[in-house]
């Protein structure tokens, strides 16, 4: 699987990929029917509990993983957390992230690179998208080094600390369906159909993350070792619960 292509599994009649395909078909008259779109993918994908804990993917019977998304969920914890502890330049320079010289632009665009992670499978892929939207949406309004170095330095502790869990992994799972659906949706479809799905399921992924209660105490995790390992898959598996919840949906 590349980066620029979608990927449905074969649709065996019965299976989960087949049930959901057939909801996509029905999105387009009934495009309320969105969170059941949205519960079907995640039960395809393996289900909320064997997704959140998954290292490794089978291309023949579409199963995913979610290894990356976690890495990258843990050192964005890890990052943080060290940031408030020492300050933002000392987090940086402790990982071997140079700023010094550097435009805001230039110090995001490092920050991204360091959180990636290198591979072409539909994870990694979404994970990095994600991040790259994260770090878009932190680094928006700030105008100067100090406020940057303000803003970094305090996140965890602040009102906004939700965008380093449940922000990044509202936007991976978003990416997640772009990267699965949305070609083979607007090879089908048309690209417009194809586009509206994906608006349609942003929303539905932003509302349902925020039913969720982005409230733990960041700063006193230690995100290097084995808690903060269960933690940011705990948080995977609980957010995945919400969408894969199929009451009244």
């Amino acid at each position: 699987m590349g980066t620029s292509k979608g990927y449905l599994p074969p649709q065996k009649q019965g299976s989960p990929w087949h049930s959901l395909n057939i909801q996509l078909g029905k999105l387009h008259n009934k495009p309320e029917k969105i969170n059941l779109v949205l519960s079907k993918f995640i039960k395809s994908i393996g289900g909320a509990k064997a997704f959140s804990s998954s290292n490794s993917s089978s291309s023949g019977g579409g199963t995913f993983k979610s290894s990356a998304a976690r890495k990258t969920a843990q050192k964005l914890g890890s990052f943080f957390s060290d940031a408030n502890r020492v300050g933002f330049k000392e987090a940086l320079k402790s990982r071997g992230i140079e700023f010094e010289g550097k435009t805001l632009g230039e110090i995001k665009e490092v920050l991204i690179d360091y959180f990636i992670e290198t591979s072409i499978d539909a994870d990694t892929y979404a994970a990095s998208k994600a991040i790259s939207n994260i770090m878009d949406e932190l680094f928006e309004g700030i105008e100067s080094e100090e406020k940057l170095e303000d803003c970094f330095t305090h996140l965890i502790t602040s009102k906004n600390k939700k965008i380093i869990m449940c922000g990044f992994y509202e936007n991976y799972i978003c990416e997640l369906f772009a990267r699965i659906i949305f070609e083979k949706r607007s090879e089908h479809s048309g690209l417009d159909d194809a586009s509206e799905i994906l608006e349609n399921a942003r929303d539905a992924i932003r509302a349902k993350v925020e039913k969720f209660q982005c409230n733990h105490k960041l700063e006193e995790i230690d995100f290097n070792g084995e808690g903060g390992k269960d933690f940011v898959q705990g948080i995977l598996n609980e957010v995945l619960e919400i969408m894969e919840d199929d009451i009244n949906v």
